[in-house]
């Protein structure tokens, strides 16, 4: 009888511990799926939210501006192919300005870290997958101000600029001096024609501009203040530079483009210096990963891209 009984408890135990074990699977099952539909809703709704907010900027874009533009309409710029420099298509010869840096954002200036922004302009070029390459290899984070080209060759150039976490700018659409810089209505269509065919090749609402030639430039018909006030009230920043590779100079060498930067950097704790992605540049491309070597091997200095926390280089005051 003893033993029966014994037999009986450990029985009841076993039941109960087997009831237990069911109703913990039924809830776990019931409560698992819920939290991940929870979960997916919330991230659902706040990918949902980004893209309407997307869509409402660039909807509200195009009606301040009144802008229709779109990737499908753009029109290939009257330029020869990689946009290589061509005084007749207006422009492309005077990509800096002789300005004098050399008394701005001096060391004892600024204290800590120095700052180096590699930045490029006028691409995407031939040469823009095998400067990324060389980024890459390097681990290094740059900024490509670049124009409107449309060719299907370039979209995927333009894609690896921002899969890759280095800064999207603005360099304009066309390049086109004497017509960007013709009035202020040529402007804003230039710089919307480009945010907006940035926008629908990357989804990066682009937010940083270089004016071609610089600020500073001698061309413009248009006071560049007039041109800074527009940009300040479509949420852009203008950025020049206070290192310059003169690349673009007759006679220059992989040597030379190598000792306008890499001399200067230590002049700067705030060094912006400016590079071109150009199909007539093969000399910046062969510089480049020993500029990055020889940057990266300087006290207290680290390469980075252009940010909204980055103090901007301006040649006009």
């Amino acid at each position: 009888m003893l033993d029966r009984s014994r037999k009986k408890k450990v029985y009841s135990k076993k039941i109960k511990r087997l009831r237990r074990g069911i109703v913990i699977t039924v809830v776990a099952a019931c409560l698992i799926p819920t939290c991940i539909c929870v979960i997916l809703s919330v991230r659902y709704d706040r990918l949902n939210a980004k893209y309407k907010q997307s869509t409402a900027d660039l909807e509200w874009y195009r009606q301040r501006y009144g802008s229709e533009l779109s990737i499908l309409s753009a029109v290939q710029p009257d330029v020869n192919e990689d946009n290589v420099p061509d005084a007749e298509a207006g422009g492309f010869e005077q990509d800096y300005a002789d300005v004098d840096t050399s008394g701005a954002l001096n060391p004892e200036d600024i204290e800590g870290t120095r700052y180096v922004y590699l930045t490029f302009d006028d691409g995407p070029s031939i040469y823009t997958e095998e400067i990324l390459d060389i980024l890459k290899e390097n681990d290094v984070k740059a900024t490509f101000f670049v124009c409107g080209k449309p060719d299907a060759k370039y979209v995927d150039a333009y894609k690896r600029i921002v899969d890759e976490g280095h800064t999207l700018g603005m360099h304009s659409y066309s390049h086109k001096y004497g017509e960007i810089y013709s009035s202020l209505d040529s402007f804003k269509e230039d710089f919307d024609k480009l945010r907006i065919f940035l926008y629908e090749t990357t989804g990066v609402w682009a937010k940083y501009y270089r004016f071609p030639g610089g600020s500073s430039n001698a061309v413009s018909k248009v006071d560049i203040k007039e041109l800074e006030n527009f940009l300040e009230g479509t949420d852009a920043t203008f950025y020049d530079w206070n290192i310059s590779a003169k690349d673009d100079k007759a006679g220059n060498t992989k040597e030379s483009i190598y000792a306008n930067i890499v001399d200067n950097v230590p002049k700067f704790k705030h060094c912006i210096v400016l590079m071109h992605d150009a199909a007539d540049k093969r000399s910046t491309v062969d510089a480049l990963p020993d500029i990055i070597r020889d940057i990266k091997a300087m006290d207290d200095t680290v390469i980075v891209p252009i940010t909204d926390n980055t103090l901007p280089v301006q040649h006009i005051k």
